[in-house]
């Protein structure tokens, strides 16, 4: 993990290395200073030493055999190494060797302060000295004795191991002024450094309280200082920050407010398909069990049309497209998709088109029917009134038989029409009812005396099973429609010698009533549309027993407007059960 320095810490490396940069660069620096400084000095020394040996050597008359005893005397007291060589490059005198060590001397004619020396009248220069090993400085003078025609140079020399001795004792210095100067700098980093940390500090902790706790309080520096500009800003930011917040939150909670409202579906995309947003009416018209942001659309909603859009709509290209969800039941879904700014997304609107469909297939089908329904009564009617008017009219026996025709057909568009109105009303919400608890048993057999009489005609076997004492929430007048639609449905369609049976039995706190007939029975191909308008098992049986087409669909609405509901399911070993379920089961008042 790695380590993380405060400001104290920060403050305190700054300024020791500040510190330790100030002492190198000035060592260096004088470090070049001193040795320049005493290589001059020396080399201005060496000068007055080399003109004075040249001086001795001018002027005494010693023999070549003595000029060694002259170096070795002139050298001590000048403390340097005084040599004397010849114009030939043969050593003559020298204060370091003496006797067989001077002869062994190889000719110096060669160094080059020698050859600047006899060339420019003075030579200097710094090296490393063959015989002695060490680094040293040395001055060259020429010098002629006239009286011996005796020629060559002078040398002196003094080993650099003072200067170096001289830039260790600099360096010595700087380090001991180094180590006081890094201590002053700790002592005041650590000064300065607690003051200023511990304002930062306090300011970094009311900042991180604000942030954790939600204090809206201000951040307090006394300071007039960058510190206390820097609080002064963050306060400004804050504000801003909790003003840009405040309206983010306005906005979004009602943006989400509109959303959830929103009868209609929405779905958000960014540009690699993956949902961001899903409202909850999506959700439900989906069959969607949660909202997961991140995932695909594919992986979520596995429909190629709607796939399809988006990719278009990610492309730029609105557009609008129809589809069946994979839900039980399926819903028909009408979908537009746009892209956002930049085709950084897409945004699809789902609407529900399913109750809109089937509306208008019923439409169809209701226009379809009525006009089927009433063209053949009008039919009949209007071609036995021609026939009465081409002269049947005139023969007694035959006109009333096309007037019986007239008046059966006649009554069939009353009856069309009476179920039309009255399954409009229901529809429209003007049929009144008013439900309270009733006695189902009076009712059923008022139903079953109704149709005794053409169930007599057929040998037909009608059977209740009605306890007295259960009692059912319904309206009196609708019941007693819906049981009459039911009843006469089974006595019209159940064949000759058949057996109906009619049943009320309590479930729970709801009123089961049944009627059963042992009839052909309805495939289940048919169960689920029994109930609309119009709809027939068998059209030619249909007409044939004269039923209107609107029966179960006004049983199946006054069912619902008593808060039931109806059905149907096959009886064994053949035939049908037509049921309603209402509340009930209590005793009335």
């Amino acid at each position: 993990m790695p380590l993380r320095m405060g400001v104290r810490g920060k403050l305190f490396l700054v300024s020791v290395a500040l510190v330790l940069a100030v002492v190198f660069l000035a060592g260096v620096y004088l470090e070049g200073q001193l040795v320049e400084w005493a290589q001059t000095r020396a080399e201005v020394e060496l000068q007055g030493h080399a003109r004075l040996v040249r001086v001795l050597l001018e002027h005494q008359q010693d023999g070549d055999d003595d000029l060694d005893a002259l170096a070795d005397r002139v050298a001590a007291p000048i403390d340097a190494r005084v040599t004397i060589i010849g114009a030939d490059g043969r050593v003559l005198g020298d204060s370091e060797f003496a006797g067989a060590g001077l002869r062994g001397l190889e000719p110096h004619g060669d160094r080059p302060e020698v050859i600047s020396a006899l060339r420019d009248g003075q030579g200097v220069a710094r090296r490393t000295s063959a015989s002695l090993t060490t680094e040293m400085l040395y001055v060259a003078l020429p010098f002629k004795r006239p009286g011996e025609g005796l020629e060559g140079v002078v040398r002196v020399a003094r080993p650099l191991r003072e200067v170096d001795a001289a830039v260790r004792r600099l360096w010595l210095a700087f380090a001991v002024a180094g180590v006081f100067a890094i201590g002053g700098a700790v002592l005041l980093s650590a000064l300065a450094s607690h003051y200023l940390s511990r304002t930062l500090r306090g300011l970094v902790q009311d900042a991180r309280r604000m942030v954790e706790t939600g204090d809206k309080s201000k951040l307090l520096v006394g300071s007039q200082d960058e510190i206390g500009g820097l609080a002064g800003s963050l306060n400004r930011m804050a504000d801003e920050l909790e003003g840009a917040v405040a309206t983010l939150s306005v906005e979004r909670t009602r943006f989400e407010a509109v959303l959830e409202s929103m009868d209609e579906g929405v779905l958000a995309l960014n540009q690699h398909q993956q949902l961001t947003m899903i409202n909850r009416a999506a959700l439900g018209l989906l069959s969607l069990s949660t909202e997961h942001d991140g995932d695909t659309l594919a992986e979520r909603i596995p429909i190629p049309t709607l796939h399809e859009l988006v990719v278009h709509a990610l492309a730029g290209q609105p557009e609008r497209r129809e589809f069946e969800t994979l839900t039980t039941p399926p819903r028909q879904i009408l979908a537009s998709a746009s892209p956002l700014r930049n085709l950084q997304g897409a945004v699809v609107v789902l609407h529900d088109v399913t109750e809109i469909r089937r509306l208008e297939r019923i439409r169809r089908d209701f226009v379809a029917n009525v006009s089927h329904e009433l063209r053949t009564p009008v039919s009949i009617i209007r071609l036995n009134a021609e026939t009465l008017l081409d002269g049947a009219l005139e023969r007694p026996e035959v006109a009333r038989k096309f007037l019986e025709a007239q008046m059966r057909n006649a009554d069939r568009l009353a009856a069309l029409v009476s179920d039309l109105l009255e399954i409009s009303r229901i529809e429209a919400g003007t049929y009144e009812i008013h439900c309270d608890f009733i006695r189902v048993a009076p009712i059923v057999e008022r139903i079953v005396d109704s149709v005794q009489q053409i169930a007599d005609e057929k040998h037909m076997t009608v059977r209740c099973e009605v306890p007295p004492d259960i009692s059912a929430w319904a309206d009196a007048e609708a019941l007693e429609h819906v049981l009459l639609n039911l009843v006469d449905n089974a006595v019209k369609y159940t064949p000759p010698e058949g057996k109906i049976a009619v049943r009320v039995r309590a479930e729970g706190e709801r009123v089961r009533i049944e009627v059963e007939d042992n009839g052909p029975g309805i495939e289940p191909r048919h169960r689920a549309r029994i109930f609309e308008r119009f709809y027939r098992v068998d059209k030619g049986r249909s007409r044939e027993v004269g039923g209107t087409g609107l029966g179960l669909a006004i049983v199946k609405h006054l069912a619902e407007a008593m808060d039931g509901s109806v059905g149907v399911e096959p009886a064994t070993p053949h035939g049908s059960i037509f049921w309603v379920l209402l509340g009930g089961a209590a005793e009335p008042e």
